[in-house]
């Protein structure tokens, strides 16, 4: 593959995955169901087909080989699936059925800055300058988008300020815990449809009496197709396929254009307008995260 079309491949992942956004707000407005029961139907169902995609790939068994010789490595698999994965995506769906699709996925996206305080708290060094920048910019972003420039009012509404920024630290954490399975060389196909599908699992303890049959009903059928098929396997897959021919700074081009897709799309389906000073918070965001690329570079 060139390295173009491994640039298209990462990111148009990034764009199913803010489509998928917008059709999860797309299903809340035609559905009672509640966030927690989507997580549900969600990662069960794209789980098992990425598990039964990944099986295809040895590296598949011998991670399987792996944690069958070192069992204890099964609890970091866990803690990965729930933590990790489920608490992510509910949270995501609980702030988008509160605020909506575009100013959640652009709040969440300051997890880059979590991300940079937590790797210099654990590795006991300061920031560096570009990331010290890269973290202002995030948080002005968030907060012009958020108020409107008007610290003492919110356009966002509060619940979906909180649930994005608990789904940004789910993401960050997400990035950040599965480094040492990797190194052990846990495949990450069978990393991301096991955690799936453990996390979907999880979700069982957490709902009464599930029933499914109403995530297939006509007005909503289309949405959750969309956010399985499309949104999940559709989007690791593609991503997969690009960062393999891509540096890490390149492979950050998903993390631009699912905010900016986000709001483009929800323009165009939901009428979501922005006023003058939260797009200029939007773009802040944007560029906080392409920041640290560039600098590298």
């Amino acid at each position: 593959m060139s390295r173009s079309m491994a640039l298209i491949f990462v990111g148009l992942a990034g764009i199913f995955w803010a489509s998928s956004g917008v059709a999860v707000q797309d299903f809340f407005s035609h559905s009672m169901k509640s966030p927690m029961e989507l997580t549900n139907v969600r990662m069960c169902l794209a789980g098992a087909i990425l598990i039964l995609i990944a099986a295809r790939r040895k590296k598949f068994w011998l991670s399987l080989r792996l944690l069958k010789r070192r069992p204890r490595l099964w609890l970091d698999v866990i803690i990965y699936g729930i933590i990790g994965v489920m608490f992510m995506q509910f949270t995501y769906f609980q702030a988008i059925s509160i605020g909506g699709a575009a100013a959640t996925t652009v709040i969440t996206y300051a997890c880059p800055a979590m991300v940079v305080m937590w790797e210099s708290f654990y590795h006991r060094r300061p920031p560096k300058f570009g990331e010290i920048i890269a973290v202002i910019l995030a948080m002005s972003g968030v907060f012009l988008l958020v108020t409107g420039g008007n610290p003492t009012k919110l356009i966002v509404p509060l619940g979906c300020v909180l649930w994005s920024l608990a789904s940004g630290a789910a993401f960050a954490f997400s990035a950040i815990f599965p480094k040492h399975l990797f190194a052990k060389k846990i495949d990450p196909y069978f990393l991301t449809g096991v955690g799936m599908f453990i996390g979907g699992l999880s979700t069982f303890a957490l709902i009464d009496g599930i029933n499914w049959l109403p995530f297939f009903a006509s007005e909503v059928c289309f949405d959750v197709s969309w956010i399985i098929i499309f949104g999940t396997i559709g989007a690791f897959l593609s991503f997969n396929a690009g960062l393999k021919f891509l540096t890490p700074e390149e492979a950050s081009i998903t993390a631009t254009t699912e905010p900016a897709a986000s709001v483009i799309i929800s323009r165009i389906i939901f009428d979501t307008v922005f006023g003058l000073v939260e797009s200029v918070g939007i773009i802040l965001v944007i560029f906080a995260i392409i920041l640290p690329s560039i600098i590298k570079r």
